[in-house]
């Protein structure tokens, strides 16, 4: 099965049957005139290919701000994107809530590995599975095990056309309070342990909006105000002058989607910025000199060299051994990625008008400026020419060798899992077991490992090693419905 984090700069690798030259010499940084115009190419491009009717771009680099914006706010019209055209940046705002969390943690206020429950009204004895309270860490890590939204309206939502789903979604959320999201939050009941897998819950971030007001005794709009917006010199997220510059948002068959907004909602996915704003809030994030600043970097779940989650960012490290901090935003209208690479010095917002598969042609447009930007890794030109040179037959004495002379390279499971199918997708399955193969002896804790490993056997026609893989993937994972469901099929063609 396909890992969910793409790493930056694999696909531009050749992976057919032309190995590339290891005399080849790494490009160097580009200039800003060229990364201007890289950028110029690649939102013009997303814009002509009518994936966004307008695009908003923030980079900052080396501690300087630059902005591109692209296309009209209003489909059909000439009204040009600026750099005060104000988008809704929906899940980014936990990063935003979690930023808070962390100002709680440095002043005493909070302690982010207390029980939920420490700082919520009585009579809550449900948030727990198995003797296991859901932590404070854990409403910002995505493993809190809570439900992705409260109201629950997928009742109301049944067979309803796509394109009125958004307006009863948002409809449900419009005058629903903080005080309703504490009743209802009576009859959720975990299940499964808190801490063991992370889940998208707007649920968890809502919940940590409602903590942070009770314990400062004061409103989330004012906290926003004092611990990011005032400190970072933005503008703010509900002023007068957004009502009049707010992009307008389309789903990707192009119809309007009405606004969201919701007092509850609002530490979920209820913040609007323009990329002036984002500029600003990335500049902060690239210095790093607040404490809480800092501590909202730190990973809680996961290991941070491979894949990790914590105050709401991912965090990986790239084959270079750079750190990567990440996350995306998508509401019904709009879309959003930011990602920064702090050791570079270098981070990116994007935003767009534009619900649905935008979100993650935000992220390709993102690698693609980077690996442009910044060329290709020394230690990935060479782990692949080596790699070519062997024809993948001793995985794991190949990678040690190029470690010698690159002791940067951060191998992880998820770099060579892409790079495993990516060879599969240029018809090389016998290099492409060798990789997943190797990703089995490194990672043999991972479900995820042996499901891909059985799915590039049962491309091959060999089914006994796919059947025996695939098993092996559901003993560690038995919830893996890849393997469930891979492996039903293959009974049913053997009946």
């Amino acid at each position: 099965m396909k890992h969910l984090a793409i790493v930056a700069c694999i696909a531009a690798l050749s992976f057919g049957t032309t190995p590339t030259h290891a005399t080849e010499t790494p490009r160097p940084v580009a200039s800003t005139a060229t990364m201007d115009a890289v950028f110029q190419k690649l939102g013009s491009q997303m814009v002509d290919a009518d994936l966004t009717d307008s695009l908003s771009i923030a980079v900052v680099r080396d501690g300087q701000t630059h902005v591109y914006n692209f296309g009209s706010t209003v489909r059909g019209a000439h009204k040009a994107a600026t750099e005060r055209t104000v988008y809704e940046i929906a899940s980014i705002t936990k990063t935003f809530t979690s930023l808070i969390l962390a100002h709680a943690v440095v002043e005493g206020k909070i302690d982010p590995n207390a029980d939920i429950r420490t700082y919520l009204p009585p009579d809550y004895p449900q948030l727990a599975f198995g003797g296991k309270p859901v932590t404070i860490a854990q409403l910002a890590n995505t493993t809190s095990a809570l439900p992705d939204n409260l109201p629950d309206v997928s009742k109301l939502m049944a067979g309803v056309p796509p394109e009125k789903l958004a307006a009863i979604f948002y409809g449900s959320l419009k005058d629903y309070t903080p005080a309703q999201l504490l009743i209802d939050l009576k009859a959720v009941k975990l299940d499964r342990p808190p801490g063991v897998e992370p889940r998208h819950s707007n649920v968890a971030a809502e919940l940590l909006g409602i903590i942070l007001e009770r314990v400062y005794k004061d409103s989330y709009a004012n906290l926003l105000s004092r611990y990011v917006e005032k400190p970072f010199g933005m503008t703010g997220h509900g002023t007068d002058e957004q009502a009049a510059t707010i992009a307008t948002g389309y789903d990707e068959k192009h119809a309007v989607m009405p606004p969201l907004r919701g007092p509850a909602v609002m530490p979920a996915g209820g913040l609007r910025y323009g990329s002036a704003d984002m500029a600003k809030f990335l500049q902060a994030q690239l210095k790093a000199t607040d404490p809480a600043v800092k501590l909202s970097h730190t990973a809680t779940w996961g290991n941070p060299n491979e894949f990790a989650f914590g105050y709401n960012w991912i965090f990986e490290k790239t084959i270079d051994g750079q750190r990567h901090l990440r996350t995306s935003g998508g509401a019904f209208g709009f879309s959003s990625y930011i990602e920064m690479y702090p050791d570079k010095g270098y981070g990116i917002v994007l935003l767009a008008n534009r619900a649905g598969s935008a979100q993650e042609k935000l992220h390709q447009l993102a690698d693609a400026a980077y690996k442009d930007i910044f060329g290709m890794p020394a230690v990935l030109t060479a782990l692949h020419d080596a790699m070519e040179k062997d024809n993948y037959q001793h995985v794991d004495t190949v990678a040690a060798d190029v470690r010698r002379d690159h002791p940067e390279l951060n191998l992880t499971e998820g770099f060579v899992n892409q790079w495993g199918y990516n060879l599969l997708s240029a018809k090389r399955s016998t290099q492409a077991i060798a990789l997943f193969v190797y990703n089995t002896k490194q990672w043999p804790k991972s479900a995820n490992a042996f499901d891909s490993l059985g799915e590039a056997y049962e491309g091959m026609g060999e089914k006994a090693k796919a059947l025996d893989n695939y098993k092996r993937s559901l003993v560690l994972n038995p919830s893996n419905q890849h393997a469930i469901d891979r492996l039903k099929a293959m009974d049913a063609s053997a009946k």
